[in-house]
């Protein structure tokens, strides 16, 4: 008789305890619930894109560089010069005043960018299309440090010499060093790399289109 108010006590004890573990599980779970729901998860920052400025090229900054040298040739040339004397002596004679030189000359030929307007210039957003004038030779010039003369003779016996023979020679080869780069294709040249330098300049500004073209009305390859 005594052992069963044990057990009935011992089981009594025990439903009590699996209350309360229940109790503590239910518990936990709610406040789990709720400190979950009321978290703030973390937000990544979103990144704002600030608008790039469209390129700017002007039709000043272009002409800034004023002649733009593209190409320079260099040449050799000889140059007989001869004065044929007046005086019926000298000519009957056959008596002359005569040089030979040897003429070492540069050719320098390019844009002059001057001759550019404002309509030469368009551009849209990163567009761009820039028209150049007609390449032509800018200079020309004798090195006089390598020009020699080879062969001079004065057999006139009463006409004067002429003092200007010389010069006369140095003109002449000058005209006939840029007649040699004109032969050589020195415009062509000149136009092709004009052409390239202005895009790779205008590429370089941050235009994405860029188109840039010789006048077609003067020049002609």
């Amino acid at each position: 008789m005594t052992e069963k108010p044990k057990s009935r006590q011992l089981l009594v004890w025990g439903a009590i305890a699996l209350v309360a573990l229940c109790g503590v599980g239910v518990m936990a779970f709610l406040a789990g619930q709720i400190f979950s729901g009321t978290s703030a998860e973390p937000v990544a920052d979103v990144p704002t894109s600030t608008p790039i400025p469209p390129p700017v090229v002007t039709i000043s900054g272009i002409k800034s560089k004023a002649e733009l040298n593209t190409i320079e040739y260099k040449t050799i040339t000889e140059i007989y010069k001869e004065n044929v004397p007046d005086g019926w002596l000298d000519s009957t004679l056959g008596r002359k005043e005569k040089l030979l030189m040897l003429v070492y000359g540069d050719v320098r030929a390019g844009f002059d960018l001057e001759e550019l307007a404002e309509e030469n210039l368009w551009t849209d957003g990163e567009s761009v299309r820039l028209v150049l004038p007609a390449p032509k030779i800018l200079n020309s010039s004798i090195d006089f440090d390598r020009t020699r003369l080879i062969y001079y003779e004065n057999s006139l016996l009463l006409d004067d010499s002429n003092p200007n023979l010389e010069g006369e020679a140095l003109q002449q080869a000058k005209e006939a060093i840029e007649q040699a780069a004109l032969v050589e294709g020195i415009l062509p040249q000149a136009n092709r790399y004009g052409k390239l330098y202005f895009e790779n300049l205008l590429y370089s500004l941050g235009f994405t289109k860029v188109e840039v073209v010789i006048d077609a009305q003067i020049f002609k390859e």
